[in-house]
């Protein structure tokens, strides 16, 4: 007979197979996507609330509105319904896998990264709303690769098309460009996903 420590050591030396290690990577991934699913209300929000935004600027820009991008000010009301959602939503427990941290970082550089856009924007001028959808893209798109949730990566990929086109048009149509970006990037991949996992 082996002695306990004996077995314990072979316990805790035994390999996992490919196909165990595959099945572990999934059901991180589905959890991940799973977790995405509860929080798929952000991504719906802040994609709506922009796309109406942007449309409703750039009407009120055509029939010479003055001060049109006093719409802008949705946001802080959106960001104030985030926070109140995300309280809420903490308070239940949720277990914590290496997709979420990696995810929570992603956004918050996300996050970061189109709030300083945002402050210097006066120097980016017409510059600021391309580069705002090329971040877009890049959240949508990394976040599609981690999630393996192809819309997301489809919608990241059109944000970086869109990203280079709009610094070819003038600053109203890029009101439509931003908007479509949203549509392709956060609407259309949120209800995708919370319809995957509705049932």
């Amino acid at each position: 007979a082996q002695p306990p420590n004996q077995k314990n050591n072979n316990m805790e030396e035994k390999e996992i197979s490919p196909q165990e290690s595959l099945v572990i990577i999934k059901t991180m991934i589905n959890k991940t996507q799973r977790q995405f699913n509860d929080d798929s209300f952000y991504y719906m929000m802040w994609g709506w609330l922009v796309f109406v935004a942007s449309i409703i600027h750039f009407v009120l820009i055509q029939v010479e509105v003055q001060q049109a991008y006093y719409v802008w000010f949705l946001m802080p009301i959106g960001g104030v319904v985030s926070a109140l959602y995300g309280m809420k939503a903490n308070k239940k427990e949720k277990i914590k896998t290496h997709l979420n941290t990696s995810m929570s970082y992603l956004w918050c550089a996300m996050v970061v990264s189109m709030m300083l856009v945002i402050f210097m924007g006066a120097r980016l001028n017409q510059n600021t709303y391309p580069i705002l959808i090329l971040i877009y893209g890049i959240g949508t798109f990394v976040s599609g690769g981690l999630l393996s949730f192809r819309p997301l990566i489809i919608g990241g990929a059109i944000c970086f098309v869109l990203s280079i086109s709009s610094f070819f048009v003038i600053f109203e149509y890029q009101l439509l460009f931003i908007a479509t970006a949203m549509l392709v990037s956060y609407i259309i991949p949120g209800h995708l996903l919370k319809a995957k996992f509705k049932n």
